[in-house]
């Protein structure tokens, strides 16, 4: 073979070297990216074709190599260290598993970055402004994730308020106290505008261990009950109710008052309270023991409207919004997307990787669930490249440049010296 071959294969081997410092390159360039992970490039031979057809004494075949090549850039999907950064829409990926975006033009893209934030409307959003991808609380307030993904969705919007409909207490009214003893306990409920209303429940004592009730709203609250009120409570020698409002020995949770009040003014609708001293299950929440009477908890499930004031992310990816009201509720869950060959996914920029025949399609689904990994809230995965490693392959790449620049600097002059042979 003629010195061109030689001199072409010190191209190859500049060529190659080349590519090998521009992913090192790459690497160190995005060292403090988010959620960035390093490739390695590998190197192939070239054989002349013409060459292998010749064969020695012995009949082994005759090769001139004719350089090397790039064989494949393979990226390292090694699970990095993790930055606690305190703001809750920051999440990372332990384990497998890639969060699902779509780019502002409809593209369907993957990410191992969760740096995200949200926008005016309360969509989470990564940095480039593609939306993230997963299921919103509905209108009866739950996440199904059985449905189609939509974008995610977290609304700073005022919770709406909610007006009581059971109310109940914990009391001990004394055994000990003599007939026309009064008790009264002060009680906070909430009407359909998320007002806050204050009834006063009065217990009088009777002949025997037996009380009466009667409950009372503020100034021009007008309250009926089921049964009529006053109620009234009768307890046995332990202690126990044995009959209340007059219904059957042992007592059941219809007996217990139901409440209809017409607040004041007229801007809240009418309320109706459920009053529940016998729980579902039979338990009693009063008792008539001979000790001071005290209302010992107080418990109701109406609240005034409230804003959000934190969210927080679960392992399950799960975002759920603290509102100061109160009330906590799950608002989203992300979408997390697995692939059978992750090396087959294409690099598309912004951090984020695009599908190909190669990856095969997405198997979408929730965190923790099918080798997803689970999302670390208020965390942010750190580029997984080793600086020690990079510089290593960075000085045998150089060498490997520099070895193969002699191959044609030494062709050239071999080259030149052939030409003046004419001289």
């Amino acid at each position: 073979m003629s010195l061109y071959s030689a001199f072409y294969s010190g191209l190859s081997g500049l060529s190659s070297n080349a590519s090998a410092l521009n992913v090192i390159g790459n690497n160190l360039s995005n060292i403090n990216t988010v959620g960035f992970k390093g490739s390695t490039m590998t190197f192939r031979d070239i054989f002349a074709s013409a060459g292998a057809t010749a064969t020695q004494g012995n009949g082994n075949p005759i090769q001139f190599g004719l350089g090397v090549q790039t064989n494949s850039v393979n990226q390292d999907f090694a699970q990095s260290s993790f930055q606690a950064t305190g703001n809750a829409l920051d999440m990372a990926l332990q384990g497998n598993g890639f969060f699902t975006l779509r780019t502002p033009s409809g593209t369907q893209v993957f990410s191992r970055a969760g740096n995200f934030t949200r926008d005016s409307l309360g969509y989470l959003v990564a940095s480039d402004g593609s939306s993230v991808m997963g299921w919103n609380r509905d209108a009866a307030g739950n996440v199904v994730t059985t449905t189609a993904m939509v974008p995610v969705q977290v609304s700073a919007a005022t919770l709406g308020a909610q007006a009581t409909t059971d109310m109940s207490l914990g009391v001990n009214l004394n055994a000990a106290a003599t007939a026309g003893t009064t008790f009264q306990t002060a009680v906070q409920v909430y009407d359909s505008l998320g007002n806050s209303q204050n009834l006063t429940i009065t217990y009088t004592k009777g002949a025997g261990n037996d009380w009466t009730y009667a409950v009372a709203g503020p100034a021009g609250a007008v309250i009926t009950g089921a049964p009529a009120l006053p109620g009234s409570i009768t307890f046995d020698a332990t202690g126990k109710i044995s009959s209340l409002n007059g219904g059957p020995t042992p007592p059941v949770p219809g007996d217990n008052s139901v409440l209809t009040i017409a607040w004041p003014g007229g801007a809240a609708a009418n309320s109706t309270i459920n009053f529940d001293i016998i729980n579902t299950d039979g338990s009693q929440t009063f008792t008539g023991l001979s000790s001071a009477s005290t209302t010992v908890s107080s418990s109701q499930n109406g609240f005034p409207a409230g804003t959000l004031r934190d969210l927080t992310v679960d392992s399950d990816g799960m975002i759920t919004g603290t509102f100061t009201n109160g009330q906590i509720l799950k608002m989203a869950q992300l979408a997390v997307s697995s692939f059978t060959n992750v090396n087959g996914l294409e690099q598309s920029g912004n951090n984020h990787w695009s599908q190909t025949l190669a990856s095969g399609a997405p198997t979408i689904g929730l965190a923790n669930q099918g080798g997803r990994g689970a999302i670390l809230g208020s965390n942010l995965e750190l580029s997984n490249v080793d600086v020690a490693s990079e510089f290593t392959k960075l000085i045998v790449s150089q060498r490997g440049y520099q070895a193969n620049s002699r191959i044609v600097t030494t062709t050239d002059e071999l080259l030149q010296e052939t030409l003046n042979l004419k001289r």
